[in-house]
C-alpha cells in the first residue's frame, strides 16, 4: 500500500510539472509573437506615412495604394489599415474580412508623434494594438495611418500539437523508470530494520515487513537507539557521578580561590607551623613582593617589615597570641610611599576546637592615612587663621581702650585693621560653609543674567586694597560692551575674589596682577595672570582639590587653608564652565574661567 501511494504521488508530480512546462512555453509563444506583431507594425506604419495624403486617399475615384499594397497581403493577426483625419474621419480603410475600422480621434497630444494603444474591435471581444504615425504636408499633420493586428489569443497552435504531446510523452515516461529506481534503492532497507530488530532482541516488537520504506526505518533506528542509549548510561552512571563530584569539587575550590584573588585586600593564609600556603595577587603591589616567592621561601626570606614579621610570628606552634586579632598601621620598606593595615584572625573550626591557621588581610589605607593627615593639617590651618586675626582684633582693643580722645590716627587705623581682619574671618568662614555645602549637595546657584563688565570691575576694586599694601601693578582690561551670562552673582563673586585674593598672595612685592575678559564667538574668558613664584608641574594636578596645598619653595610661610581654588573651581563647574591653569615656576600662573554666552534669545531680558 505505501508503494502504491509513491507510484500515485509520482504519477500526480509528473502531471503538474508537465502542466507547468506547457503553460510556461504557451506564455514565452504568446510574448514572441506579439513582439513580432510590434515589428510589423511599427516598419508598415512608418512605410506607409513616408507616402503623400493624395497617394493613400485619392479623391478622383483611383485606386488607393493601401488597397494596391495590401490585395494579396496574407496574415492571419491584421485587422485593418485606415487613413483617418485628425478629428477621426475615415479617408481611406482596408481591413480583413468580417472587420470594422474603430472609430474616434487618437489620444490628444499626439498630433505629430508615432504611437501605439490598444483597442476593442466594434461588436466584438478580441483586442486589436493599434499603431498610428502623422502623414506630413508642409510640416503640418494632414492626416493619420492607423495600422491595428489582432493580439494573439492564448492557444496551442496546430503545428506546435506534437512538439507539446512529444514532450509530455517523454517527461511522463520518466515516471516509472524513478519509481523502479527509488524502489530498487529501498530494498535493502528491510535488510537494515531486521537486523536492527533482531538486536534489540525484543520479543514483544512486531517482525519488520519484506519490504520498507524510510520511516519505518528511521522508527526502527531511533528504537535501537534509544536501547542503546540507555544501556550505556546505566553501565556508565556510577562513572559519571564520580567525574561529576570530581569537577563539582574543583569548580568550587577554584570559585573560592577566584572570589579571594578578586577581593580588594591582600590575604596571607598561614598554617600552624608559621608556612605561607595561599597568598593572593594583591599582595606583590601591597608588600612590593613577588607572589612566587612568597608562597616557595619561608616569611624570613621575603619579608623585610619588622611589623610584619612580628605579628606572624604571634601566631606560630599555638603561642598565647594565636586566639584573638590582631591590627597593626605599618609603611613597607619596598613601597615607601604606601601606609599598610595589617589584621591577624585566627582560623578556627568545629565549635572553637580545631585551629587550621590563621587568616592575614592586608589592607591600603594610604588614602585614609593621607585624609587624616590632611585633615588634621586643615584643622591646624584653619586653628592658625582663626587665632591670628583674634589676636590682632585683641590687640586692637586694648590700643582702643587705652588711646586718648584726640588720637584720631590711631583710632582710624584700629578701626581698619579691625575691619581687614573681620572680613579675613568672614571670608574663611564663608569658605567654610560654601565647602560644607558642595559636600552635602544643597550648594545651588540661583542664576540671573549678569553683567560681566560691572561684576569684573567690582570685584578688581575689592582687591585693590590688599595689592597696595605690597606696592603691587593691578590692571584690568574688560570690553564695556561684553555679552550677559547666567550666573550666580553672589557664588562667582566668591570664585573671582579667591583667584585676586590668592594671585596676590604669593606674588611678590612689586609684581603685578592682570583680570582680563575676552569675548569670542560662544563663550567668555576671564584670565587672571600673575607675576608671582608659579606652581611646579607635579602640584598643577591637585591645586583644585580639597585642602591641597603647595609645599616646595617659600609658600609655606603665605598661611591659606587649601580651600580657595577646590571652592572657586567648583562653583565654576556648578555654572557649567571650566577652569584652566598654565604655569611655569618662578615665573607666574595664569588661571582662566571659560563660561558659555546666553542664547540670543534672552538678550532681551534685564540685566543685574
Amino acid at each position: 500500500m505505501k508503494n502504491n501511494r509513491l507510484g500515485i504521488l509520482l504519477i500526480v508530480s509528473s502531471l503538474l510539472i508537465i502542466a507547468l512546462v506547457v503553460g510556461l512555453l504557451l506564455q514565452r509563444q504568446q510574448r514572441v509573437h506579439a513582439a513580432q506583431i510590434r515589428v510589423q507594425g511599427v516598419a508598415a506604419t512608418r512605410s506607409l506615412t513616408a507616402l503623400s495624403l493624395a497617394a493613400l486617399a485619392p479623391t478622383n475615384g483611383e485606386r488607393s495604394v493601401l488597397q494596391s499594397l495590401l490585395m494579396n497581403y496574407e496574415n492571419p493577426d491584421f485587422g485593418y489599415v485606415a487613413v483617418t483625419t485628425p478629428a477621426g474621419a475615415i479617408l481611406a480603410e482596408v481591413t480583413s474580412p468580417g472587420t470594422l475600422v474603430p472609430g474616434g480621434p487618437l489620444p490628444a497630444g499626439t498630433a505629430s508623434l508615432y504611437g501605439e494603444r490598444a483597442l476593442l474591435s466594434p461588436h466584438e471581444d478580441r483586442r486589436i494594438r493599434e499603431f498610428y504615425g502623422p502623414v506630413m504636408e508642409g510640416g503640418n499633420p494632414k492626416a493619420f495611418v492607423r495600422v491595428g493586428y489582432f493580439e494573439p489569443e492564448r492557444m496551442i497552435a496546430l503545428k506546435d500539437l506534437p512538439f507539446f504531446a512529444l514532450l509530455a510523452l517523454a517527461m511522463f515516461l520518466l515516471v516509472p523508470l524513478v519509481y523502479f529506481g527509488i524502489k530498487r534503492e529501498l530494498a535493502p532497507l528491510g535488510s537494515i530494520a531486521r537486523q536492527l530488530q533482531a538486536m534489540r532482541q525484543d520479543a514483544a516488537a512486531p517482525p519488520a515487513p519484506a519490504s520498507i520504506d524510510v520511516r519505518v526505518l528511521a522508527e526502527t533506528l531511533h528504537r535501537y537507539l534509544d536501547d542503546a542509549t540507555r544501556r550505556i548510561r546505566e553501565l556508565e552512571q556510577d562513572g559519571i557521578k564520580s567525574l561529576a563530584n570530581g569537577r563539582l569539587l574543583e569548580y568550587s575550590g577554584n570559585k573560592m580561590n577566584a572570589v579571594l584573588q578578586c577581593l580588594p585586600d591582600g590575604l596571607l593564609i598561614m598554617d600552624p607551623a608559621g608556612e605561607i600556603t595561599f597568598a593572593s595577587g594583591k599582595i606583590e603591589p601591597l608588600l612590593g613582593v613577588d607572589i612566587q616567592q612568597v608562597l616557595s621561601t619561608g616569611i624570613e626570606a621575603w619579608c623585610q617589615d619588622s611589623a610584619l614579621l612580628a605579628l606572624c610570628a604571634r601566631y606560630r606552634h599555638d603561642s598565647a597570641d594565636a586566639g584573638r586579632q590582631v591590627l597593626i598601621d605599618f609603611s613597607p620598606l619596598q613601597v615607601p610611599h604606601k601606609r599598610v593595615c595589617a589584621t591577624a584572625q585566627p582560623l578556627v573550626g568545629g565549635a572553637g576546637m580545631m585551629a587550621f591557621g590563621t587568616l592575614i588581610v592586608l589592607r591600603d589605607v594610604t588614602r585614609e592615612h593621607l585624609g587624616q593627615q590632611a585633615g588634621n593639617d586643615f584643622v591646624a590651618h584653619v586653628s592658625h587663621e582663626l587665632k591670628s586675626p583674634l589676636n590682632v582684633l585683641a590687640m586692637y582693643s586694648e590700643i582702643l581702650q587705652g588711646a586718648s580722645a584726640d588720637d584720631d590716627a590711631l583710632r582710624i587705623e584700629a578701626i581698619n585693621v579691625i575691619r581687614d581682619e573681620t572680613e579675613r574671618m568672614n571670608s574663611l568662614v564663608n569658605n567654610l560653609l560654601n565647602v560644607s555645602k558642595l559636600d552635602m549637595g544643597s550648594l545651588a546657584p540661583e542664576r540671573s543674567r549678569v553683567k560681566l563688565d560691572d561684576l569684573l570691575r567690582d570685584a578688581f576694586n575689592q582687591a585693590l586694597p590688599r595689592a597696595e599694601i605690597k606696592s603691587m601693578t593691578m590692571e584690568i582690561t574688560v570690553p564695556r560692551d561684553m555679552a550677559a551670562v547666567s550666573i550666580d552673582k553672589d557664588l562667582f563673586r566668591i570664585a573671582l575674589n579667591n583667584l585676586l585674593n590668592n594671585a596676590i598672595k604669593y606674588s611678590e612685592n612689586g609684581g603685578r596682577v592682570a583680570l582680563i575678559a575676552e569675548e569670542g564667538d560662544n563663550s567668555v574668558v576671564i584670565t587672571v595672570t600673575d607675576s608671582g613664584i608659579g606652581i611646579a608641574p607635579e602640584d598643577q594636578l591637585h591645586v583644585f582639590e580639597k585642602f591641597y596645598r603647595v609645599r616646595e619653595g617659600d609658600v609655606n610661610p603665605r598661611g591659606g587653608h587649601g580651600l580657595g581654588l577646590y571652592l572657586a573651581s567648583q562653583i565654576v563647574e556648578l555654572h557649567h564652565g571650566r577652569m584652566t591653569l598654565a604655569s611655569t615656576l618662578g615665573a607666574g600662573s595664569q588661571f582662566a574661567i571659560h563660561l558659555k554666552k546666553m542664547p540670543a534669545l534672552m538678550q532681551g531680558e534685564n540685566v543685574l
